[in-house]
């Protein structure tokens, strides 16, 4: 069964979470940080993969929970 992956990406409004091959975001936040703690809980609740981008839209951090 394939992980889900979730990113962490910048936005117009600040920085959202959005699950890979979704086009609407799970949720939006003004502060990266407290993006990566939804991001992380949403992946780890699925058992999936966290990809975090910068502003410039490249990985940063990938991490990888198991369910």
């Amino acid at each position: 069964m394939p992980k889900k992956s979730f990113v962490v990406r910048n936005s117009p409004d600040g920085w959202m979470v959005q699950r890979e091959g979704k086009k609407s975001p799970e949720s939006t936040h003004k502060k990266k940080d407290v993006a990566v703690r939804r991001g992380r809980s949403l992946a780890k609740r699925a058992g999936g993969v966290l990809k975090i981008k910068g502003r410039n839209g490249k990985i940063q951090a990938k991490r990888s929970y198991a369910a």
